[in-house]
Formats: structure tokens, C-alpha cells, sequence
């Protein structure tokens, strides 16, 4: 069995203790202030966690009413003024999130918060990382994750921040405790199902809200387990142009929020000859939740359509082409 396959099976246990650990860090009144107070956090990742920050800060935005903003970590070290000015009279804050808490635009991005007096929140897994050195404050979750491909830590750092936005609004946690019940069922259900889905010539994932950062990350894992020719889109942003590509051999996963506008939309792209898969609530021909705090399990279609694609083609997810596990200047 591949490390990546065995972890990503390992949400099945790994989730529930990310849950005890986050439950027991925010009852404890850990989180800091600066956050609690903010006028706008800015959500700051590179690659999968790029997409976390993205989902996370519009769950963040939904949940709480705050204003959010996620970027990648070379926008802030390299170019600050464009993407966050200078506003003194705004409280601000930054979550920084990294898996091995060394990837450089992000240490980079903490620098740069600090000069300009912005407080940082660090969320990692590594304990004696640069990035809880640089932070303010961390949260440094209680899982390992060894493949060079991220999986388990996707679903663990995107529902720390989930229950951090719930706690702010002040609702109660165990919603995601039941949820967690729910999660080898979902990943038994991923495996048989993507079974059917692993000969497509192109493949399109499309999300609305915070399921743009699931869609985009779903992308992210076919490329780098199956080297698949692989599209994501905000939903109906793909209206706009890239549908002009679309006809038969092309599968499209839409993490569904539900609406009416994404029937005819479904219609539209079947007519091209696509394939269309929905995953999301109920009506979705992969059921995950009707619940929004589901968001951090959708992203397991994503991880098993990519390894099942990946095995298809005899494709070793273990040594991803051009990939290492840190990415370093």
C-alpha cells in the first residue's frame, strides 16, 4: 500500500484527534485576542495549503461576518502594497498555514506581517518549525503525515480552522464530532464510486464559496498523484470561455451547494457530452452532508479519484514527478 493511500485512510482516526486536540486548545481560551478583535485576517498559504486558506477563509467569512482574504505567500513577500496595503486604522491579523512550517514564501510572508506590525497565527504540524518561531502564536496539530503528497493534513488544518470559526460565533462543536463519524463510510464510498471514473481524457473540478478552495485542491491532487490533464473553476466562472473546450471524454465533479442555477448549468455541460458527477448534499449523486461544516470532508473525492487514476496508469504516487515534500528557496 502507498503512504499516501495508507494516510489518506488514516482521516478515519487522525480527524478525531485533531478534534479533541482543537476542542481542548479553544475551551482552554488559547486563541489569541488579536484575532477575536480583527477588522479583516488575511488567510496565507502556498500550494494545498493556498486552497485550504481559501476554503477556510470563506467558511471563516460565513460563519463569523468577518472580512477575510486569502493569498499566497509570495504575494506578501514579494509584493505587500498590492495586496494589502498599508491601513493603519484597520486591525489586522494573518492565519499562516503550513504543513512542515518551513516553506519559504510563508516563513517569508510571517517576516513581512511583522514588519508591518501585523500579529500572526501559525498552524502547522511541526512543533520546532520556522514558522511557529515566526508566529505570534501556533497551533501545532498531533498527526504526522510522512507523503510528499498532502491528504490527512488538508482535512486536519481546514477543520481546525472550521471549528475556530465556529467557536467565534459561539455554536457548539459537537456538530463536527458527528461528522467525524461519517468518515470511513465517505471513503469507502469514494473508492467504489471513482472506480467508474479513472479513463477520462480531462477532468474539470468546479465549486462555489468555500468549495472553490475544495475544487481547486481536488485539481491539485490529480495532478500531482496521476498527472491528469486537470481544470478547476469557481462554478459558473467556467461558463465563461473554458466550457469552450468541453465535449465527450471530459468528466466534471461539481461540489454542489444545492441551488437551483446549478441545474441548468449541470444540463448545459452534459449537452457538450460531458460527464457530470456532483458531490455535496442531498440530490448529489455522491452524498457527503447537507451541513456547510462538511466542507473539510468533501476534499476525500478529490484524494481517491487522484490515487484511483494514479493506479490506473501504473503512476507511483509516491515520487510525484518534479515534487518535493518542502518547497524551499
Amino acid at each position: 500500500m502507498y503512504i499516501v493511500e495508507k494516510e489518506i485512510k488514516e482521516q478515519i482516526t487522525d480527524l478525531p484527534r485533531v478534534f479533541d486536540y482543537v476542542k481542548n486548545y479553544l475551551k482552554s481560551n488559547n486563541l489569541p485576542e488579536f484575532i477575536l478583535n480583527s477588522d479583516i485576517i488575511y488567510f496565507i498559504g502556498c500550494g494545498t495549503s493556498l486552497y485550504l486558506s481559501l476554503s477556510g477563509s470563506r467558511f471563516f467569512t460565513f460563519k463569523t461576518n468577518m472580512e477575510t482574504k486569502a493569498l499566497p505567500g509570495g504575494e506578501i513577500w514579494f509584493s505587500p502594497k498590492e495586496n494589502i496595503g498599508d491601513f493603519k486604522n484597520l486591525r489586522r491579523s494573518a492565519i499562516l498555514i503550513s504543513r512542515s512550517g518551513e516553506s519559504t514564501e510563508v516563513v517569508k510572508a510571517g517576516e513581512k506581517f511583522k514588519e508591518y506590525g501585523i500579529p500572526t497565527l501559525g498552524i502547522t504540524l511541526e512543533e520546532e518549525s520556522s514558522l511557529v518561531k515566526i508566529s505570534q502564536n501556533s497551533i501545532v496539530l498531533p498527526i504526522k503525515e510522512d507523503a510528499i503528497v498532502m491528504t490527512k493534513s488538508f482535512s486536519s488544518m481546514l477543520l481546525t480552522i472550521e471549528m475556530i470559526a465556529s467557536f467565534v460565533k459561539g455554536e457548539d462543536l459537537s456538530i463536527y464530532k458527528d461528522l467525524l463519524n461519517e468518515i470511513e463510510k465517505i471513503i469507502n464510498t469514494a473508492n467504489e464510486l471513482s472506480s467508474n471514473y479513472t479513463h477520462y481524457n480531462h477532468y474539470i473540478f468546479l465549486g462555489l464559496g468555500a468549495e472553490e478552495g475544495i475544487a481547486r485542491e481536488s485539481a491539485l491532487k490529480l495532478e500531482e498523484m496521476s498527472l491528469s490533464k486537470i481544470e478547476a473553476y469557481s462554478t459558473f466562472e467556467y461558463r465563461h470561455g473554458p466550457k469552450s473546450l468541453l465535449e465527450k471524454g471530459f468528466l466534471v465533479s461539481i461540489y454542489t451547494k444545492g441551488i437551483q442555477a446549478e441545474e441548468p448549468l449541470i444540463d448545459e455541460l452534459k449537452s457538450y457530452g460531458a460527464e457530470v458527477i456532483t458531490i455535496g448534499g442531498k440530490g448529489s449523486d455522491f452524498y457527503i452532508s447537507d451541513l456547510p461544516e462538511s466542507l473539510f470532508l468533501k476534499v476525500i473525492w478529490g484524494q481517491i479519484l487522484g490515487l484511483n487514476i494514479a493506479k490506473s496508469k501504473n503512476i507511483n504516487v509516491e515520487s510525484p514527478r518534479n515534487l518535493s515534500k518542502v518547497v524551499k528557496f
